[in-house]
Formats: structure tokens, sequence, C-alpha cells
């Protein structure tokens, strides 16, 4: 009886697991190709999300592009001692690296965002030269920078000056660059990375103190994909401990068209490749240049016209950056401060004549390569 009845037990078991198996077995679903196989849908919204984030391509260019471009924003003068050079219609008390622009932090390093709508082209390419009668000229190069200057720091002061014709970088670990002292600018360390820095430039009768008090910035960035250095500037940690707020680092986002925008996140900016003129090409030229002797002279201006012109590019104002305090007032050896100037006179004295170089007109010096 007891075996009899094990047995209606185990066929019941069988018929009741009979259905289960068959449900499960209709409603199991086959391996999802996408585990091992990336779907076609998956792949096109891959690529949909690359092309959103991947920089534009940017065609390599010639020095044509500086002499086409520029054209309208000053005059193409032809000086024997570079070929053609570019004087900016912006007043005689321009000087490059700083009116009308500020340091962000980039990838490179403190990169110069120029509020001029030609800035994209004379702060990253080339090298600055300065003439007493004829004030600061711009000599086209092929290689890109953050920024052709070089960096010094004394007792709450950071200083910069454009690195002039054929100068390394280097050059200024073991020495003075060469630069005359008027062409350095000295801020409050506190303010390097405020929006609107050139105001609070020091006077130019203390920057031959604070530079004579200072020491070269060695700092470098190397950028291996064209095999060429740029002068960093302070470091971002420095930076951050006398400005009591972190340094955010700006990506620089390349553009397909001359021209920048800065939008608070990003530095969307022109830095096209630029190669050397060749035997095969035509010779770059610009369209109306002029002789040196044609140019007006600084002492021709009228004093209203002695002050830099606003740039001439519209752009919308970044987001309110974050409250920051203050740090203590420092206390700092003479001269005193003096109190803020947003307009300053040009070096009053004659600058020595550069290094004589036999380059064309595109040339951009020695820049950064090792």
């Amino acid at each position: 009886m007891r075996t009899q009845i094990r047995k209606f037990i185990a066929i019941g078991a069988i018929v009741c697991a009979m259905p289960l198996a068959s449900f499960a077995q209709d409603n199991l679903q086959p391996a999802d190709a996408g585990d091992t196989v990336v779907s076609q849908q998956d792949q096109q919204l891959d690529e949909s999300e690359a092309q959103q984030v991947a920089p534009p391509d940017q065609a390599p260019v010639s020095t044509q592009t500086f002499y086409d471009q520029l054209s309208p924003y000053g005059q193409w003068v032809n000086m024997p001692t570079y070929g053609y050079v570019w004087i900016p219609s912006a007043g005689v008390g321009f000087v490059p690296y700083s009116n009308y622009g500020h340091w962000v932090y980039t990838e490179y390093g403190w990169t110069w965002v120029s509020d001029y709508a030609w800035g994209w082209a004379p702060f990253h390419y080339g090298r600055w030269g300065y003439d007493y009668n004829y004030g600061w000229y711009w000599i086209p190069g092929t290689e890109w920078g953050p920024a052709w200057v070089c960096w010094r720091h004394c007792d709450g002061y950071y200083g910069w000056a454009p690195l002039g014709w054929g100068m390394n970088i280097e050059d200024g670990y073991y020495g003075d660059y060469g630069i005359d002292v008027a062409w350095w600018i000295f801020v409050d360390e506190a303010r390097i990375c405020d929006r609107y820095v050139y105001r609070y430039y020091q006077p130019r009768r203390n920057c031959e103190y604070y530079y004579h008090h200072s020491n070269v910035v060695v700092g470098t960035h190397y950028d291996a994909q064209r095999n060429i250095r740029y002068a960093s500037g302070p470091r971002a940690e420095e930076v951050a401990r006398v400005t009591h707020v972190p340094v955010r680092q700006v990506a620089v986002r390349p553009t397909v068209a001359p021209g920048q925008r800065y939008d608070n996140q990003h530095l969307h900016l022109y830095k096209p490749e630029v190669r050397p003129t060749t035997t095969t090409n035509p010779r770059p030229a610009p369209t109306r240049p002029v002789e040196i002797n044609q140019v007006p002279r600084r002492s021709d201006y009228s004093p209203q016209q002695r002050t830099f012109t606003q740039p001439q590019q519209q752009r919308s104002e970044p987001a309110p950056q974050q409250q920051r305090s203050q740090p203590a007032q420092q206390q700092r050896s003479q001269p005193q401060p003096q109190q803020q100037q947003r307009s300053y006179s040009p070096p009053q004295q004659q600058h020595s004549a550069p290094v004589q170089h036999s380059a064309p007109a595109g040339g951009g010096g020695r820049g950064g390569h090792r």
C-alpha cells in the first residue's frame, strides 16, 4: 500500500512539473547579440556622440591666412629685417598680452584669451617687436602656443612679457631673455585669474623694481604631437593658494573658421597648422602692404589717439565666478602699490634692435623647438 502511494506521488510531481518546464522554455529569450557584438543601432549612437565631442578637423593653412584675416584690423608693413609685419589699429597705447584680455588655465598651461576679434592669431603665433617710432608690431610665425610670453614672480606679484623674434622660452632660464624691462607687466598675484585683470596692472614706474626683485618662472608644457614646448606659467596649485579659489582647467576646442569664443567652460579657438612657404607654393603676401616710411610715427598722433581702442568683437559675458575671499594684504617693500590704472604709456626708452635674421615673411624664429 505504501509503495503504491509513493508511485502516485512521483507521477503527480512529474505531471505538475511539465507545464512549468514548457512555460519556461516558451518564454526563454535568445542571447542578445549586443552581449558580444555591438548592434548597428548602438554603433550609430556611439558615432553620433563621438561627433558631438570630437574637435572639428582644421585644414592646414599658410601664412596667407594671416595676411587676409588681419588686414581689416591693421596695416601690413614691409620691414627690411623681418619682411612683412603687422601693426594693429589699436591705438598708440596698445601693448600685447595686456589690453582687453585675460588668462585662463588650459591643458597647455596659462592661455591668453583676447577680447579682440583678431586675437586668435597674433597672441598664439609668431613674435612681437617694438619700435620707438612706430610702436608694437607682430611678426608672423607658424607655431601655435597658448601665449608666447615668459613669466616672472616676486613677492606678491606675477609678471609676463612677450617673447621677441628668435627667442626660445629656455633662453630665460639662464639669463634675462634679453627683453627690455619696459616690456614687462606686473599684477597682484591674487588678481591673475581676474576676468578684467588689465584693470589691476601695476604702474609702469614700479615694474622695473618688481623685475629686479623677481625670479623666472620655469614651468613648461611639452606638446608631443607638435614636438614643441610652451612656457606654461605658474603652477595651478600655487595660483589656487594665493587666490583662495581652486583653478578650474578650461578645455580648448578647435574651430574650423578664424575667431575665438570663451564661454567659461571651453575656449573655442581657431588654431590650425600653419605650414611654411615652399618653393612649390606661391609666396604669401598681403594685398596692400606699405613701406615702413609710410607708416605714421607715434609723434604724429594727437593726444586723443594715444589710448588703445575698445575691442571690436562683441562677446557674451561668462557666468559669474564664485565669490572669493580676499587674502590679507601683505607687507611689501617699496615702492608702495599705486592706485589701479586702466591705461599706461608705452615704453619710453629706445629698444635695442633684435638679432638680424634673413627669415621669410612667415617665419616665427626658433619658437619652442627642442
